[in-house]
């Protein structure tokens, strides 16, 4: 029974109305990311936006806001592609690993040029298969034209003869 009640909440006290402070933490613009990365982790903290008369354009890290975006573009065109493709997408549970920013902007970054040029050569295959099957059916038009030529040849011959 007490397996049915447990929600996997360890630390029932976040949940209560346990007494809280208003704390201002000052953090170098260079540490900042780590920072919030390891608070965040604990769970233990509400962030509070000093800057919310600010437009997103206006605040100090609209520079990742717009490099986020443009992964989340990147990864939007992997799922156009995969859906074109007619494949499933299948949900994977994330390893351990974390990823840097930079690392995945660039991995990213490598396989949407990858994904490009594979796209490029698929087209000019199609393009080049379309063209041998055109020339193809020419030749099989023509053998046949060239193949009743030498037949009708022969039979004029024979009447001539």
């Amino acid at each position: 029974m007490a397996k049915l009640l447990d929600f996997g909440f360890n630390n029932i006290d976040l949940w209560r109305s346990e007494e809280m402070q208003l704390v201002q933490l000052m953090v170098p613009a260079e540490s900042a990311h780590d920072t919030i990365g390891a608070l965040g982790d604990v769970g233990l903290l509400q962030f509070k936006d000093l800057n919310a008369d600010k437009s997103a354009f206006q605040r100090t890290y609209a520079n990742q806001v717009k490099r986020c975006d443009e992964m989340a573009r990147k990864i939007r065109f992997f799922h156009d592609q995969v859906e074109k493709a007619g494949l499933t997408i299948g949900i994977r549970a994330v390893a351990d690993k974390t990823y840097d920013l930079d690392e995945l902007e660039a991995k990213l970054e490598e396989l949407e040029a990858e994904t490009l040029e594979v796209n490029g050569n698929s087209e000019r295959l199609m393009r080049s298969y379309s063209e041998l099957v055109e020339l193809q059916l020419v030749l099989e038009k023509a053998g046949s034209f060239f193949d009743q030529a030498r037949v009708e040849a022969q039979v004029a011959l024979a009447c001539k003869g």
